[in-house]
């Protein structure tokens, strides 16, 4: 609706001097003493007519006649004596006065107004066009100084532009029914009201209280029980008009298919709408597809594709000038120069002896295993030779199923290895080391002081781990025997990187990293590195020591970058069952850290599945006298899948979220989020710090695969489900240029 106008008070001052036509004294405000009993009346509910309005009357009525007139409210009160309504007064717009309910019906409609008076009392009544009404009143009933309104004055405008005059529902009149919907629709709703009052000239009631029969006729916005997805219905029952949107229809659209049904059928400006009503169109929003089993078994075959593309792809390295090669194999020697094929080292203590420099290669065999950690070399590229499936970092020490390495303890069924264990991640159990095989039998993790849980007496439960992170002993609850006996492999992650970066210019190619209670690639502040062609799966779980967690907080990413960083890129990866995040570049707040900044970043074509986080994002502002900048970072082209399905979620699983942007820095330049697409989490495909990302963040082109209603986007501490306003949002909260939105139906 139009908000009034405030009065042109230096214009309006003026207007006596045009009209002087000579009127009675009894009918002036101002009296021949120059006095005045009038008092300007305005509601004592704001929205209905602002204050500032009734001061700008009241400030032109001086102006006009020279006298200081009072202003109040229509609020009385018997406790407040000056309250009391008065014998004589200029009453604007709405009020509880009971002259304005009897005058209001003169001019019903929110265009219309009226200028009227009853004894002392001057009424100048209007809705939308109260402007209008004021600006007439001191236009033709100013003369001479004074204000002059004859009793009985009754001056009514109408406005005859609406393109109705009569609609009426089962005999009874539109104007007269109350809308109706759940807080869902309630925008919805209220923009049908205002649709109404355009083209009809009523503000309808909009109202969010369950349906009675209080309320008299409706038009009601309904689910319906068995709504069809792509079909809106309206039909008119027992005197209520029902809107039944599809599912995947947006609320505003079948309240403009209403509007459109009403134009459409005006005879002479009326329309009587029966209860033979029934009016079915398809409305599904073009933003939309459905997702049937053709179209999942479609993002499947891609996910296929982009497996064999990361598994297919050949070792791409360039030797520095004066660089060397350093060849790896599980038959190799430590002895060996290392420098050919035929003379390969064999471990990656080995490995940390080397003087590297900037420009050399680090080759692993095809098909080996190398157990141990790696710390990255500036310059320095790791990649692999040979032929087969590619070489595995694996973070576990050993294979830790020997009868000899467990003990029972005083507890039954509780064993702890004998092995210093510190922060354990992962435990995996006769685990096969098979690409996508992505059900292996994993530990369940007790975390002391979370859930009740505080130590080994607590375990109860068969295959429940947990690291003491004083004593870096693991317990281990096995009601089959010696965990040892039992399995043929028990493989075990502590804390610490698979690979550790801590040096610019490092590139990852073509490995397999797995097993570490920590992240697959992890870099504090640096610069150019590149994670390509390489498979990460089943790491994870250690516990973030110290961290505001109070020590029950566990992490593990497979690629991350936790600092500053100027070059940055991960692509054509594929990775899968993670305990936190497949691919992050993060800082939190810490006013220790000057400055902060993150650029040139780029992550695309990776295959990203069962993570609790799939990409996330945050450099979170360091407070006074700190600054944190992001600038041209490129998302593209990945494909997050299954989010919040993995081992380490559980428990935790409804919080997934799979694309996180969780902060807002300083300054944000050039970060762009493109042809993604997010298939299925049973979190939320987006979490956001903020609900206005548009302007700030470039959303464009990007899929999102979600069951019908199920969670959409966690924005700040509101929950969007994946509805027929999900596409909606997307484009008025993230500026999503063109998104398309999956939907699985049941």
């Amino acid at each position: 609706m139009q908000k009034h106008a405030v009065i042109p008070i230096i214009l309006i001052s003026m207007l006596f001097l045009m009209f002087s036509c000579g009127r009675k004294s009894e009918d002036a405000i101002v009296k021949p003493d120059g006095t005045s009993a009038f008092t300007v009346i305005r509601s004592d509910d704001a929205s209905v007519c602002p204050p500032e309005f009734a001061v700008s009357l009241k400030n032109a009525i001086i102006g006009i006649t020279g006298v200081d007139i009072g202003i109040k409210t229509d609020f009385v009160s018997d406790r407040i004596p000056d309250s009391a309504e008065g014998e004589y007064e200029i009453i604007v717009g709405k009020t509880s006065r009971e002259i304005t309910a009897e005058l209001a019906p003169l001019a019903p409609r929110l265009n219309d107004w009226l200028i009227a008076r009853r004894g002392g009392k001057i009424v100048i009544y209007g809705q939308d066009k109260l402007g209008d009404a004021t600006a007439y009143f001191l236009e033709h009933y100013a003369s001479d100084g004074n204000i002059y309104v004859p009793d009985g004055e009754t001056y009514i405008h109408k406005d005859d532009g609406y393109i109705a005059d009569s609609i009426t529902i089962d005999g009874a009149d539109l104007k007269d029914f109350v809308i109706r919907a759940d807080k869902e629709k309630e925008s919805a709703a209220l923009a049908l009201s205002d649709r109404i009052a355009e083209i009809y000239g009523y503000s309808l009631k909009v109202t969010t209280r369950p349906g009675n029969t209080q309320e008299g006729r409706q038009i009601i916005f309904t689910s319906g029980e068995t709504p069809d997805q792509t079909i809106s219905r309206i039909y008119a029952d027992d005197g209520n008009l029902y809107l039944e949107p599809g599912a995947l229809t947006v609320d505003n659209v079948i309240a403009e298919l209403l509007i459109k049904y009403i134009t459409g059928n005006m005879n002479d400006k009326k329309l009587e709408i029966t209860d033979t009503l029934d009016l079915k169109e398809d409305t599904m929003d073009k933003r939309y597809v459905i997702a049937d089993a053709d179209y999942l078994a479609s993002l499947d075959e891609k996910a296929e594709k982009m497996k064999q593309s990361v598994l297919g792809t050949a070792s791409d390295y360039t030797v520095g000038d004066g660089g060397k090669i350093y060849y790896f194999a599980a038959n190799g020697d430590d002895s060996n120069d290392g420098l050919t094929e035929k003379n390969p080292f064999k471990t990656l203590s080995k490995l940390s002896e080397l003087p590297l420099n900037s420009g050399d290669i680090v080759l692993f065999r095809r098909g080996d295993t190398f157990r141990g950690s790696i710390t990255a070399a500036k310059g320095v590229t790791y990649s692999a030779w040979g032929k087969g499936d590619k070489p595995t970092i694996s973070a576990s020490k050993m294979n830790y199923a020997l009868p000899e390495l467990w003990q029972e303890t005083s507890y039954e069924n509780v064993w702890v290895c004998t092995k210093t264990l510190v922060n354990v991640g992962i435990v995996t159990l006769d685990h096969s080391g098979e690409y996508g095989k992505y059900d292996e039998l994993v530990g369940t993790r007790m975390i002391a002081g979370k859930d009740g849980f505080d130590g080994a007496g607590d375990m109860k439960n068969d295959l429940e781990v947990w690291s003491d992170l004083e004593a870096n002993r693991l317990y281990f609850y096995s009601d089959k025997g010696n965990p040892g006996e039992r399995f043929k492999s028990i493989e075990i992650g502590e804390r610490g990187n698979a690979i550790s970066v801590n040096a610019p210019g490092v590139t990852v190619d073509n490995l397999h990293i797995t097993l570490t209670g920590s992240h697959g690639v992890g870099a504090g502040t640096t610069k150019n590195l590149t994670v390509r062609n390489c498979v990460f799966d089943w790491l994870g779980g250690s516990i973030l020591t110290g961290f505001d967690g109070a020590n029950v907080t566990g992490y593990g990413n497979a690629v991350e970058v936790y600092g500053g960083v100027e070059g940055y890129r991960v692509y054509n990866n594929w990775i899968y069952q993670i305990y936190d995040t497949g691919i992050t570049h993060q800082f939190s707040y810490d006013e220790s850290i000057e400055r902060n900044i993150m650029a040139d970043i780029e992550y695309n074509d990776n295959l990203i599945e069962y993570c609790f986080w799939s990409i996330e994002y945050y450099n979170s502002t360091g407070g006074a006298g700190t600054y944190r900048e992001t600038r041209d970072v490129y998302v593209h082209d990945n494909f997050c899948r299954f989010g919040g399905e993995g081992w380490g979620c559980k428990g935790r699983e409804s919080g997934a979220p799979m694309y996180c942007i969780a902060s807002k820095p300083d300054k944000t330049e050039n970060y762009v989020t493109e042809n993604n697409i997010f298939d299925r989490c049973l979190g939320y495909l987006v979490s956001t710090y903020g609900e206005n990302m548009a302007g700030i963040y470039v959303f464009r082109s990007n899929t999102y695969v979600q069951p019908n209603g199920a969670k959409f986007a966690r924005v700040t501490d509101a929950d969007w489900m994946f509805d027929g306003a999900a596409a909606d949002r997307m484009e008025k909260y993230f500026g999503e240029e063109s998104p398309v939105l999956a939907v699985i139906v049941e």
